[in-house]
């Protein structure tokens, strides 16, 4: 049967434009991501495997949350996925 992870992706852009102010993922804050774009973000993780299936906006915060996923790869040694960007 098919497994699969998922990410939280916790992201404020500036008002104005698609540049973000800051990007958590799963918690943990990704200071390198923090004003580029939000299509750039997509994009990477998109290639990292990763599916974006949900989004949410907080409009009273003006947060967008994503959710992505991606099935789980058992490697030979018999561990799964490592990371986010792996």
């Amino acid at each position: 049967m098919q497994k699969w992870e998922y990410i939280l992706v916790d992201a404020s852009p500036y008002p104005f434009g698609d540049k973000l102010i800051s990007i958590y993922i799963n918690g943990q804050e990704w200071r390198d991501w923090k004003d580029r774009e939000l299509h750039e973000l997509v994009n990477y993780l998109g290639n990292q495997g990763w599916e974006l299936v949900a989004i949410r906006h907080d409009s009273k915060n003006d947060n967008n949350y994503f959710i992505f996923k991606r099935p789980v790869v058992v490697h030979s040694n018999g561990r799964g996925n490592r990371g986010v960007g792996e």
